[in-house]
Formats: structure tokens, sequence, C-alpha cells
């Protein structure tokens, strides 16, 4: 569990005001074969900075394209992507580069963690690309924040996937960034490890004030963010916010009906 850091402990500079992500417009196209399939389109969404958003959708919604692109790991073809007042279309590949590591941090499904290196050098992997360097006061307050104060000399092949994870999301919060992403970060974990993650983030969400935007198709986790966006076929079909659900299962529900009505119009 989660211990309330002093507000001003390099983890907790999460807190801001205003907007951390404005999308306008944002279509994505990829060529199968002979065709142009658009991956999204025109998306628009707003977030607010200390908001926790989930994005939901069925396999093909185009929501993992969604986190890439807003990861800036892929360009969009028409639209414009702003994050923390930077608008991306304006950067160069070396610029766009710098911004990621510096202001947008990465959550896996995969982890994606170095196995040669020990849990503090891949905490620390951001900062040392730029040589830059974490004081180890700072390092011990987040790992500690992070419940892996005991397992920052382990490789990852030494440390439970829950763990594993847990390092995941230290190494995107070590450069204090903008925006937290995190890509079906529960999808290789038990389901315990899994609501333990979830608890994790919601706790960041809450504590620092981090905003966070979340991609799953798993109700259970969707549940802990304040807002669900779902997708379908590349575009926005509807969003709303988890506290009208009692709990995953209500909420599960609802988006089934979602789905259904959806298809129902479709079918008319």
């Amino acid at each position: 569990m989660m211990t309330q850091l002093a507000s001003e402990t390099p983890t907790a500079r999460g807190a801001r005001s205003g907007e951390s992500l404005r999308i306008e417009r944002v279509t994505k196209r990829f060529k199968q074969g002979d065709t142009w399939v658009e991956a999204l389109r025109e998306i628009s969404l707003t977030i607010q900075q200390g908001e926790f958003l989930a994005v939901m959708g069925a396999s093909g919604s185009g929501k993992s394209t969604l986190l890439h692109v807003l990861a800036g790991l892929t360009w969009p073809d028409e639209g414009h992507i702003s994050i923390d007042g930077t608008d991306l279309s304006r950067l160069n590949d070396s610029q766009l580069t710098s911004f990621r590591r510096r202001r947008i941090g990465l959550v896996f499904q995969a982890f994606n963690l170095i196995p040669t290196l020990s849990a503090a050098d891949n905490i620390t992997l951001p900062l040392m690309v730029e040589g830059r360097r974490l004081p180890s006061a700072e390092l011990e307050n987040l790992a500690r924040r992070l419940g892996i104060e005991n397992r920052m000399h382990h490789r990852p092949d030494a440390l439970s996937g829950g763990e594993q994870q847990r390092v995941a999301i230290a190494r995107a919060l070590v450069t204090d960034p903008a925006l937290v992403l995190a890509d079906e970060p529960t999808g290789s974990l038990d389901s315990v490890s899994g609501q333990n993650i979830c608890r994790l983030l919601r706790e960041l969400h809450e504590q620092e004030k981090r905003t966070i935007v979340v991609v799953t198709h798993e109700p259970t986790v969707a549940m802990w963010a304040e807002r669900i966006v779902v997708l379908r076929d590349g575009r926005v079909l509807t969003e709303f916010a988890t506290r009208d659900f009692s709990d995953a299962h209500s909420l599960a529900a609802h988006y089934q009906d979602i789905v259904q009505a959806q298809d129902d119009e479709v079918a008319r």
C-alpha cells in the first residue's frame, strides 16, 4: 500500500491545473493490401490535468492505435494532438523523441524492462540516456512509494509480474511526466496482481493528481478510472463516468448495452 508523500517531493509534482491533453479530429490510416483502413476516424477528446481516463473497446476498435498516436510513436494522418500545451505536430523527430522521454510516461502490457539491468537501473534509464542522474534519496522515495524498495537490486527475471509492472510504472514516473499512458497494464498479470496495479494507478491519480490514460478491454480495469471513453471502429462511441456504477459487473452490463445498441442501429 502506498503512503502519502509531502507535496514537495519529486514524485508529487504531477499536480497541475487546466488541460493536459487535447485531441482534435485525429485520423489514422493503415494500408492493408490494396486498401486503406481507418484505424482512427476524426477523434476529438479533451483530458483535464489530474484526470484518470480509461479507453475501452474490443480488439480492432482503435484503442491501441490511439495510445500510440498520443505517445508520439506514430503520426496521425490528420488532426492535432496537444500535450501540456505542446502541439506534437510542430515537433520534428528529434524534438518529439525528447518530448516523449521527458513529458510522457509509458507503461506497457509486457513491461518492456531491460533484462540485464537491475530494477533501479531500469527505473532511471530515461534519465541515464540524457546524461542525468536521480539523487539516491529520490529514487528510494519513489521505490518506497510503489512498494518495491526491497527489490531494487534484482533483475527482472527475479521479480514477479506485479513487481515488474511496478518497476515499469516507476520508470514512467521518474521524469515527472505531464501524462502517463498505460496500454493494457494488467494484461500479463493474474487477477489479484492486476487489481493491485489498478489500485496503485488510482492512488497515484488521487494522491499526486497524475494525469493517467489507460487502454483496456476489461471492465474490472476501467472501473478504477474516473471517466470511460468507448471506442468502436476507430470512432468515439460514447463516454460516461464510473461514479454512476456500483461495481465492475454493472459497468460491464452498461458497456454491453452500448455495444448491442450500436449493433442494432447498424442492422436497421
